[in-house]
This record gives structure tokens, C-alpha cells and sequence, in this order.
């Protein structure tokens, strides 16, 4: 009878863990769906402002309405651009964490509530010459 009762245990406990495995594959294909349709947003808005900005240096230094208008656009999407580029970030670090184990679930679920930039990892070399050229392209718009 204990013999039955232990291997009803340890079946339950598989099918437990296949199930958690499961929603965690789940998971994980979610966030690169995700990531997936950022990646494109974010590539979207980067062309849309290389050709502001190319239009820009095509108009006389006149600021005529419509040039107002076009920079303000500029530098919502340079925001917009920014948040993007953050939230790439944070799902690649999110599905990293899920692909490679539960080492910090509950770290992950909380910056995915509520990301915070005093939490965030410094950001790779790579990333920061991207911020560094869109900062400097933002000013040359500007100046």
C-alpha cells in the first residue's frame, strides 16, 4: 500500500513539474512574441525619424508651423523611442531569466509591474552608443 501511495506521489509530482515547465515554455514564447512586435515598433520609429530629420535638413531655417509641429513629433517619438528601447531590454533580460531557470522569478515579475530605472542593470556599451547618437542627433535638430 506505501509503495502505491509513493509512486502516486512521485507521478503527481511529474506531472507537476511538466505542467510548470509547460506554462513556463509558455511564458517564454509570450515575451518573445512580445519582444518580437517591440523590436518592430521601435525599428518603425527609427526610420520615421531619420526621415524627419532628413526632411528637416531639407527645409529653409524658417520655422514655418508645420516645422514646429514636425520636431514635436520628433521628440515624442525620440520618447517613444527610448521606452521602446528599455522595454526590449527588460523582456530580454525577463526571458533570459525564464530560459535559464527560477534563480530570480520574483525579481523578474516585479520590475515587469513596476520597471524602474534605479533597478536597471547598467546598460551594454552597445546600447549606450545608440543613446549617445540619438541624444546628439536630437540636439543637432534642435541647435
Amino acid at each position: 500500500m506505501e509503495v502505491l501511495v509513493a509512486e502516486t506521489t512521485s507521478q503527481q509530482e511529474r506531472l507537476q513539474a511538466i505542467a510548470e515547465k509547460r506554462k513556463r515554455q509558455a511564458e517564454i514564447e509570450n515575451k518573445r512574441r512580445q519582444l518580437e512586435d517591440e523590436r518592430r515598433q521601435l525599428q518603425h520609429l527609427k526610420s520615421k525619424a531619420l526621415r524627419e530629420r532628413w526632411l528637416l535638413e531639407g527645409t529653409p531655417s524658417s520655422a514655418s508651423e508645420g516645422d514646429e509641429d514636425l520636431r514635436r513629433q520628433m521628440q515624442e517619438d525620440e520618447q517613444k523611442t527610448r521606452l521602446l528601447e528599455d522595454s526590449v531590454s527588460r523582456l530580454e533580460k525577463e526571458i533570459e531569466v525564464l530560459e535559464h531557470g527560477d534563480s530570480a522569478p520574483a525579481a523578474a515579475k516585479e520590475n515587469a509591474v513596476a520597471p524602474s530605472p534605479v533597478r536597471a542593470p547598467a546598460p551594454s556599451p552597445a546600447k549606450e552608443e545608440r543613446k549617445t547618437e540619438v541624444v546628439m542627433n536630437s540636439q543637432q535638430v534642435r541647435g
